[in-house]
């Protein structure tokens, strides 16, 4: 399967060129010296396999970090959510690169546990990615319940996420209630945006109503070939006919001969016999 490069699809998404473009803070933990050499590692070297293992034991060392120094005292030099993003961005790409796409959310539900955990921009990804490999399906659940959280429905990003959700999960599964009662629950989205959503699933659903019946409506070639198949049928029928009757006229003309070689004194005396054996001594009258 091709691989993906899903900074392209996911706006505002850029793991790219140097580490200033990664991170843009104090290089005093171990940690934000693995997320450079895993952005080397993906982006210069491709070394993908490589790639996701410096991840992985960077953000084992993160998290050590976080338990030994308190969350509060890391936050003041770093923001740690932003590094464990960083990380995790940068392990989905490596698993895409190695067509691995199918661990992808769940090694992203190892990370954050809950998926209403998840950053907006992680939980994109994983739509745009399951989107591509025809997959879509795998992220019901946890679109699902990233959306049923109160604090996801207020942020900025939950209009993407919902577009998003749309285009790629809901509506080439042929779920249309199920996304006019999304587009309804999502207060972030403004009233004109509400209507262009629901005006789209009414589109998308006209459009598989039309294919479905257009399905069932034979073409002219089915036509040609039915009209023709007919034609054929009852050419054999009146040619089994024809014979049946050239059949027929030999027998009745055999008969006939018959009839003027034998005397009318047998013929009435076969009839006579016949009507014995058929009526007079009939089994059911005694």
């Amino acid at each position: 399967m091709k691989s993906f490069t899903l900074d392209q699809h996911v706006p505002g998404l850029a793991v790219a060129g140097s580490s200033s473009d990664l991170l843009r803070w104090s290089w005093s933990t171990p940690a934000l010296a693995a997320l450079d050499q895993a952005a080397d590692l993906l982006l210069i070297q491709r070394n993908f396999e490589k790639a996701l293992e410096v991840c992985q034991c960077g953000l084992d060392s993160f998290g050590t970090e976080l338990e030994e120094n308190g969350s509060s005292a890391c936050a003041s030099s770093i923001r740690s959510c932003d590094v464990k993003s960083s990380f995790c961005i940068i392990g989905i790409q490596a698993l895409a690169e190695l067509n691995h796409w199918e661990e992808v959310l769940e090694w992203v539900l190892k990370l954050y546990v809950n998926p209403d955990k998840i950053p907006a921009k992680i939980l994109q990804m994983c739509i745009i990615l399951y989107g591509k490999v025809e997959e879509p399906g795998s992220m019901l659940e946890a679109v699902g319940s990233w959306l049923k959280s109160s604090v996801n429905q207020s942020s900025p990003a939950c209009t993407v996420v919902v577009e998003m959700y749309l285009l790629h999960v809901l509506l080439p599964l042929g779920l249309y209630k199920e996304s006019e009662e999304v587009v309804q629950a999502t207060v972030s989205l403004t009233e004109d945006q509400q209507q262009a959503a629901l005006r789209l699933i009414a589109l998308r659903r006209d459009e598989q109503v039309q294919e479905e019946e257009s399905s069932h409506v034979p073409d002219n070639n089915s036509l040609v070939q039915i009209d023709c198949s007919q034609q054929t049928c009852r050419g054999f029928a009146a040619k089994k006919l024809l014979s049946v009757l050239k059949v027929l006229q030999r027998v009745l003309g055999l008969s006939w001969r018959f009839l003027h070689a034998i005397s009318l004194r047998k013929l009435l005396l076969a009839a006579c016999v016949l009507y014995l054996l058929i009526f007079r001594l009939d089994p059911g009258e005694y």
